[in-house]
């Protein structure tokens, strides 16, 4: 009994009046918040490394697979957005499905990282394409419902904005996180458990497999992750309610009524346009790994670059509530956006004149565009939520699971999009090949200095982490500037929707 309610989290306290919204409430959200994202940063930055690197997926075939898994995406992302917002239950519309969801999003998430390096290239495109498939479901389950949970907890927009200032900050945590699995990885990879063949590492000596190192330390986080995320269901509840004859519309309609919301039109293109800044983080792996280290331990490299950028972002979206308050989030967003281009430019100018033994003025120039890059994490969230209740006031019609499942797909399209244009890139510089072959050098015991040796994919990748997120920049501010939704008028809306509750209630 006691394993039954540990799994499936049915305690008394799940049941009870927990009251108004509190801090209490607002620090378990936060925690499953921070579990959730976890996963989705080890997924988001580790598993195209784990692919390409660790079990020798060709970067040609990764294309044709994103494609496929975003496709699907698409779809499911808006029939669980349909589905949420047609569940009716003692406990909410998206609650009952943060019950079950992180144990099923945990498990698969252990599935994608399995070591399937010795089976046919045929078989293992196969086994990919289903474990994601199955993953991004799974995650689908679980991610609108969080999400949604945010206009749903408390009515109040102020407290609501913090909550997802907040909510991204604990993202960011999780990243900076996900930036020390690297020497997670190495310990699990030298426990010689007899299980995987020894692929070696420069800067290791003695056993070092690469694939039980991956399996071992995505288990390790994804088991505490998971109990965070769980923490969610028996504490948080759902507040913001709409009168019953307007609850449930049909697929076609929410179709037609997310066309309809401008505001969130506007806000999901400026994201997925926004997609590939990215990129400094994903293909920052690959940057690190053979461009800084040659291949050895980059633990120190991601401390600088991503520790650096990790750093600005979190002082942004920490002071981002109060600077959109005092100045208007479109026009931060708007200049934010444009002013992040100047570091980018920087970066590729100082690496390509200076060469890549002087990193540190790199740091400086990292944690600037993470600064600037902190504005536009937070406030197109907070704008969805806003365009939740612009909607509402327009329509009746309370869509929270729909239009949360608009973030999600864009957020995974966005994801698609860097890791296509980064598969591309790879492609185009002829990555699997010739990395290929570095492996089998290193595992003899060679050394390599590869920007020398490997120019073509050095300056691909610095392509990657510059050049392509500077256009993405200036792509993302332009949807933005037809955007308006002002705080003026968001007061106004708000003020109408409380007097329809109120009257509602009675």
């Amino acid at each position: 009994m006691n394993l039954k309610k540990l799994l499936l989290w049915s305690f008394p306290r799940a049941e009870k009046d927990i009251g108004g919204y509190s801090k209490r409430e607002r620090n378990y959200f936060l925690a499953g918040m921070f579990g959730q994202n976890i996963i989705y940063g080890l997924v988001g930055s580790y598993l195209s490394v784990f692919y390409t690197d660790v079990i020798g997926v060709h970067t040609l075939a990764l294309v044709f697979i994103t494609v496929i898994t975003r496709v699907w995406d698409g779809i499911n992302d808006i029939i669980m957005g349909t589905v949420v917002d047609k569940t009716h239950t003692r406990w909410g519309k998206c609650r009952p499905y943060l019950k079950y969801a992180p144990i099923l999003i945990g498990i698969s998430t252990i599935l994608l990282f399995m070591p399937i390096a010795g089976i046919p290239a045929a078989l293992k495109i196969i086994y990919v394409i289903i474990s994601w498939l199955i993953w991004e479901t799974l995650y689908t389950l679980c991610d609108i419902p969080l999400w949604g949970m945010t206009s749903l907890i408390t009515p109040e927009e102020e407290k609501r904005a913090k909550l997802i200032s907040y909510a991204r900050i604990v993202g960011s945590f999780s990243a900076a996180i996900v930036i020390a699995f690297e020497p997670i990885v190495n310990v699990f990879a030298q426990l010689d458990l007899g299980l995987f063949a020894h692929t070696g590492k420069p800067g290791f000596e003695g056993y070092y497999s690469s694939q039980q190192g991956f399996l071992l330390g995505v288990s390790a986080l994804t088991i505490i992750s998971t109990l965070c995320f769980k923490l969610v269901f028996p504490n948080v509840r759902e507040r913001v309610k709409q009168a019953e004859e307007r609850r449930d519309t049909g697929f076609k309609e929410n179709i037609k009524i997310m066309v309809a919301n401008k505001p969130f039109v506007r806000i999901v293109s400026s994201i997925v346009l926004g997609a590939a800044k990215g990129m400094v983080l994903s293909a920052g792996l690959y940057f690190c790994k053979w461009v800084l280290s040659d291949g050895g331990n980059f633990f120190i490299w991601l401390i600088i670059l991503g520790g650096s950028y990790m750093a600005g972002t979190l002082i942004s979206m920490g002071t981002c509530t109060a600077i959109g308050k005092k100045f208007g989030k479109k026009r931060v967003l708007l200049i934010s956006c444009y002013l992040s281009i100047i570091p980018y430019l920087s970066i590729f100018l100082f690496f390509l004149l200076n060469g890549y033994e002087t990193v540190w003025p790199v740091g400086i120039l990292m944690a600037l565009a993470g600064f600037l890059t902190g504005f536009s994490n937070v406030y197109p969230t907070t704008m969805i939520a806003d365009s939740i209740d612009y909607m509402e006031h327009k329509t009746g019609k309370r869509l929270d699971g729909v239009f949360f499942s608009g973030l999600n797909f864009s957020a995974k399209l966005s994801s698609a999009v860097m890791m296509g244009i980064n598969f591309t890139v790879l492609s185009i510089v002829n990555y699997t090949p010739q990395i290929k072959a570095l492996g089998e050098r290193i595992t003899d015991g060679q050394t390599v200095n590869f920007a020398a040796e490997y120019p073509g994919i050095t300056l691909g990748l610095l392509i990657l982490i510059t050049l392509i997120p500077a256009a993405s920049c200036a792509l993302q501010a332009l949807p933005m500037h037809g955007y308006d939704l002002t705080e003026a008028k968001l007061k106004d809306i708000l003020e109408e929707l409380g007097r329809r509750r109120a009257k509602n209630d009675k």
